[in-house]
């Protein structure tokens, strides 16, 4: 996946006023993911990819600690990050893939939507896991192959837009099952949106800042409409216009 950091770095940048509001989707998947951590004691938290704290909220009430670190690839994002019911927060801007800390520094490891973003997720995933001690908790969420399944078809059927290709459940699934965690479960949902029309839903799309694709440019008007008319021809719903997203929820032990 030719995907420069940079880009994807930029793209949350500009949605570091927008994400908050847009991110409903992203606020599910980070409750469920929060929901696979155990209330108890994690005297050490370290969160990759927490963006504007919406995974933080979550995890903050139920996991008391007495140091807790947040890592994103965007300042701006982390400037929105609250620090209310955080113990000794630490705001780290960097890339979860190059982490300069020490390992089995941390209790619990959690990531909500960001790891389909590692361009190396093999090893990355790995290094991450070792990051916690022995014992230590994890939770990822992670969008896999499948999600936005209806942008894709609208968008090879029009010359609209790319995406961001993923990865498929299984290939997570070896990463971790090789890591060989003490425990490890996982299961795989299909969240599904609704929007009142195809201009909505891209919308909301550019205002989470996931724009970041390596087949990005500029679409003709032409092919815009196209996209318009197959999405909406082929996905509403008596709801509206249908957006599906597959995400790996996975959790366990070191």
């Amino acid at each position: 996946m030719s995907l420069s950091k940079e880009s994807i770095r930029r793209a949350f940048e500009r949605a570091r006023n927008t994400y908050a509001n847009a991110a409903q989707l992203q606020d599910r998947v980070a409750r469920r993911c929060a929901g696979h951590v155990p209330p108890g004691d994690y005297p050490a938290i370290l969160e990759i990819g927490a963006g504007c704290g919406v995974l933080t909220r979550h995890i903050a009430p139920r996991c008391a600690h007495s140091r807790y670190v947040a890592v994103d690839i965007s300042p701006g994002m982390l400037d929105q990050v609250s620090k209310h019911g955080l113990t000794n927060p630490e705001l780290v801007v960097a890339d979860g893939e190059r982490l300069l800390m020490p390992p089995e520094s941390f209790d619990l490891l959690v990531s909500s939507s960001t790891m389909q973003w590692y361009r190396s997720p093999e090893v990355s995933i790995r290094e991450n896991l070792g990051l916690l001690r022995g014992g230590g908790r994890f939770a990822f969420s992670i969008f896999v192959d499948g999600t936005y399944a209806e942008f894709a078809e609208a968008s090879a059927a029009s010359g609209f837009g790319s995406m961001l290709p993923m990865r498929s459940v299984g290939y997570f699934m070896k990463i971790l099952y090789d890591a060989a965690p003490t425990a490890l479960e996982f299961e795989a949902v299909t969240h599904t949106a609704h929007y009142p029309t195809v201009a909505d839903m891209l919308r909301t799309h550019r205002a989470t800042g996931a724009t970041a694709t390596p087949g990005a440019k500029r679409p003709s008007r032409l092919a815009y409409q196209r996209f318009i008319d197959h999405y909406e021809s082929n996905h509403r719903a008596p709801e509206g216009v249908r957006s599906t997203a597959v995400v790996l929820h996975v959790w366990g032990r070191r």
